[in-house]
């Protein structure tokens, strides 16, 4: 059996009953637009960036953020959050709007979302940015963590427990990695 036809239309792209196309709705932002032009806030561990927020403890984040919203009278204010995601050791929340920062900023502190944890709330600037890099090791090394310990023998202050491996290379002269690196290091090295 075959399945419903096109609609016929005329010459001019009006269907020939006379009813226009509705017009495209402009008014309202998709999910995708609003959860990308939100107010962003990061959850973070209170020594952030000392102690990092863990896939497993953004998880315990959102549910305790749950907790907190059922908690709330049906007759009060109702919190809009459009998304939240794991970054950089941080739970990001995207608030739809200034009233749901501000409580989501005032309720964090209370949060117990693990056993011990402490969070608080900052903004986007707080949260480090990463370079990406190259780097020559000469010689023989058995494994990443020792290039990394030579570097911080060689650069006083050098902090490398942010540091990712994209990619390693051995030959036989040396190793060249390509690292994600914090903007702080970038101005030690």
């Amino acid at each position: 059996m075959p399945g419903p036809s096109k609609q016929e239309r005329s010459a001019g792209g009006t269907p020939e009953d006379g009813r226009a196309n509705r017009p495209k709705q402009t008014g309202q932002p998709s999910y995708t637009r609003a959860s990308r032009e939100g107010h962003r806030i990061a959850v973070v561990c209170d020594d952030y960036p000392k102690t990092q927020v863990s896939s497993e403890h953004f998880v315990d984040i959102q549910r305790a953020i749950g907790w907190l919203v059922d908690e709330l009278p049906e007759e009060v204010f109702t919190p809009r959050l459009a998304d939240s995601y794991w970054l950089k050791g941080a739970a990001i929340m995207v608030c739809q709007d200034e009233m749901t920062r501000d409580w989501l900023a005032a309720k964090v502190p209370t949060l117990v979302a693990w056993e011990g944890s402490r969070l608080k709330v900052v903004g986007m600037e707080s949260l480090p940015t990463f370079k990406r890099v190259a780097a020559w090791f000469p010689g023989p090394t058995e494994d990443t963590e020792q290039c990394f310990s030579r570097l911080r023998r060689l650069n006083q202050g050098l902090d490398t427990g942010q540091w990712r491996v994209y990619e390693r290379r051995e030959d036989p002269n040396g190793v060249r990695l390509v690292l994600s690196i914090d903007a702080s290091s970038a101005t030690v090295l």
